[in-house]
């Protein structure tokens, strides 16, 4: 007997955990593929149009002037007209605001509009700034 030829490399490629392995893929795709597919049972159901929901309304834009005065949908508002005002809004439960005030207002004076927006009952509150062009 020749020691060498017991001793040498086996050459050939065990290919068991390849297929084990290949097996358990096509187990899992078979057992996957029933919930990709929409289960109909047999049925041949009706092509419908998708709900779509109504269009949101405006929003309603406050607007503070440099000097204090305040602007509500481009109507001019005397003293402490606002309040009434944003309650006279707020019965519409999807009423929103946008605030848009001068840059040189004081912040004091914007937050006062946000707390009379929010006492009224108003929940949507947005703010309008501009770009700076460069």
């Amino acid at each position: 007997m020749n020691h060498d030829s017991e001793h040498r490399p086996i050459a050939d490629i065990n290919v068991t955990p390849m297929v084990d392995v290949m097996f358990v893929l096509l187990v899992l795709f078979l057992v996957s593929m029933p919930l990709l597919i929409p289960q109909t049972m047999g049925i041949d159901l009706p092509d419908t149009q998708p709900i779509t929901s109504p269009t949101p309304k405006e929003p309603h834009r406050i607007a503070i002037h440099a000097d204090g005065r305040i602007e509500l949908d481009g109507e001019m508002l005397a003293n402490g007209e606002l309040p009434a005002q944003l309650a006279e809004l707020a019965r519409d439960s999807e009423a929103r605001i946008l605030l848009e005030a001068d840059k040189s207002v004081r912040y004091e004076r914007v937050a006062q509009v946000m707390v009379d927006a929010q006492a009224s009952g108003i929940q949507r509150i947005g703010f309008l700034t501009e770009a700076e062009v460069e």
